[in-house]
């Protein structure tokens, strides 16, 4: 005895397969692409972060306070973390306080005496790579990280 399958059975399943694959494949595409460029920008957003919290971490220290060099330092702390993006340049800010409040605007370009507050903040514009997904995204996508510490007395406080 041989099984008979209703009409719609009958006939070559492959168009319904091409179908049902254009239909569901974009948007399987453009979730995986989205995957991928959400991981991406969160990379970026925790290597500034990193930065940031890596120049506070040596502006707290108050090394090439004695030759002057100390903005320099701080930058190329930022710079070698920043190193792990691709186009890995970013603004660099350092403000700090006299003392361990920070009110008011605070000293820019200063890293601050011994004793005192340091807040660095690293500002890094971030470029979607990925297609169809990063047309999803504005063309920049500024991230932004700062981190404050409190200078070490390496110095007598004032």
């Amino acid at each position: 005895m041989m099984l008979r399958l209703p009409m719609i059975f009958r006939g070559a399943p492959g168009g319904m397969v091409a179908v049902e694959t254009a239909l569901i494949l974009p948007v399987l595409l453009v979730l995986a692409l989205g995957t991928i460029e959400t991981g991406n920008i969160l990379h970026a957003w925790l290597t500034v972060h990193k930065a940031a919290q890596t120049g506070a971490r040596f502006a707290s220290t108050g090394q090439g306070d004695d030759d002057g060099s100390r903005l320099a330092l701080i930058e190329l702390q930022v710079g070698q973390v920043m190193d792990r993006l691709e186009g890995g340049a970013a603004t660099v800010n350092v403000s700090s306080w006299a003392g361990n409040v920070a009110s008011g605007e605070g000293a820019q370009d200063s890293a601050g005496p011994p004793c005192g507050l340091v807040e660095v903040e690293v500002v890094y514009d971030y470029h979607p790579i990925t297609p169809l997904t990063g047309d999803l995204f504005p063309e920049v996508v500024v991230l932004a990280g700062s981190d404050r510490k409190i200078i070490e007395p390496y110095k007598p406080c004032e």
